[in-house]
């Protein structure tokens, strides 16, 4: 019977080397292998064996087993490979899609580098401020609709001690990005985010500085305001400023990014940390003036507040305000980027979707 097993594993083995597919494959696997197969067939007669045929046959059954069914699997991986698509290993893959910046970061660098050339420096401050440095020292009083807990988000300190909790509402998420004007001019040169120099002074005058950053406003939503949005502030202090300097900056920063054709509109407007103040206007681009939902229908669109800084707040700056004189604006850049591009709703900057995205 031994002699049997193993004819019947050399006729397996010769049958499965003729073998050219997968239906040859199985047929071999079932005519040996099967449960009606050839193996079947001896391994019934193990029970008319003494125990030690048996446990010789056995063994030689699971050896059949083993040899057989290695030789198909080895057989098959070799069609697969034979038969199976080639593959080029020295072509080159599939590049991965790279990503780009942001639409407003675009806009942002192309306004920093406005002022840039026009050799201002370029600063960068906390987004979370103090009431100090966002409200008191630029001269916003107490009483101003802007400290109003409905116009800014403040944040509550928590500090806990033996009778009860304490809540001390003196931090912010800051308005305006003018904070770090202030702290330009009054923190000690060892700041390299604020200032440069020998250590231990101050910044001081002539200085011609912008602040590009994230602010946020506690206001309902709408297409064109968001409570969260970037700004770009810029102030100038030296002797002898006028008010014809500021607009004259303001209408060369209009035609650098809009073309020498924009309209530009200069309306009086009052803020407490300029005097005096105006608001800049220029027609809007996405209608041209027949009115729409960004500029809600008036044809024109703010663009920025400025004036010349107030001598209080120059006097904060410890700077002399009969000497000096200066002034500063402060311009949206999410409204920029809208006009620029055509965008009619500034929440889809923040909306995540790759379709608004991929389209700049």
């Amino acid at each position: 019977m031994l002699e049997d097993l193993k004819n019947l594993q050399n006729n397996a083995l010769a049958e499965i080397g003729k073998a050219h597919d997968h239906d040859a494959f199985e047929a071999v696997r079932v005519k040996y292998l099967g449960r009606s197969g050839e193996l079947g067939k001896i391994s019934e007669k193990l029970g008319s064996l003494s125990q030690g045929e048996r446990r010789v046959l056995g063994q030689a059954v699971n050896e059949f087993k083993r040899v057989v069914s290695g030789a198909l699997v080895s057989k098959e991986s070799e069609y697969v490979r034979s038969s199976g698509p080639r593959v080029d290993l020295t072509l080159p893959g599939i590049p991965p899609k790279a990503g780009h910046l942001h639409p407003l970061t675009q806009f942002m660098r192309r306004v920093v580098g406005i002022f840039e050339r026009m050799g201002y420096e370029v600063l960068q401050g906390p987004e979370v401020e103090t009431e100090e440095y966002n409200f008191d020292l630029l001269n916003v009083p107490k009483d101003h609709p802007a400290r109003d807990m409905h116009d800014t988000f403040w944040l509550r300190q928590k500090v806990s001690n033996s009778k009860s909790e304490i809540r001390n509402p003196k931090l912010l998420l800051r308005t305006h990005t003018s904070s770090v004007q202030l702290r330009a001019m009054l923190a000690p040169k060892t700041d390299e985010s604020l200032a440069r120099g020998r250590r231990g002074e101050t910044r001081k005058s002539p200085v011609r500085l912008i602040v590009p950053g994230r602010v946020f406003r506690h206001e309902a939503t709408d297409a064109g305001h968001e409570t969260t949005f970037y700004q770009c502030e810029g102030l100038v202090i030296d002797k002898g400023i006028r008010v014809t300097d500021l607009f004259g900056t303001l209408k060369t920063l209009l035609q650098e990014i809009f073309g020498s054709d924009v309209k530009m509109r200069i309306r009086p407007h009052y803020y407490p940390f300029v005097e005096p103040g105006f608001d800049i206007d220029i027609a809007c681009l996405i209608c041209h003036g027949r009115g729409c939902s960004v500029c809600k229908q008036s044809g024109w669109l703010e663009m920025l507040g400025s004036g010349m800084v107030h001598p209080q707040v120059l006097r904060n700056m410890k700077i002399d305000p009969r000497i000096y004189s200066g002034f500063a604006f402060g311009l949206g850049i999410d409204r920029f980027m809208m006009l620029y591009y055509g965008v009619n709703d500034v929440r889809l900057s923040y909306s995540g979707d790759l379709r608004f995205v991929r389209q700049f």
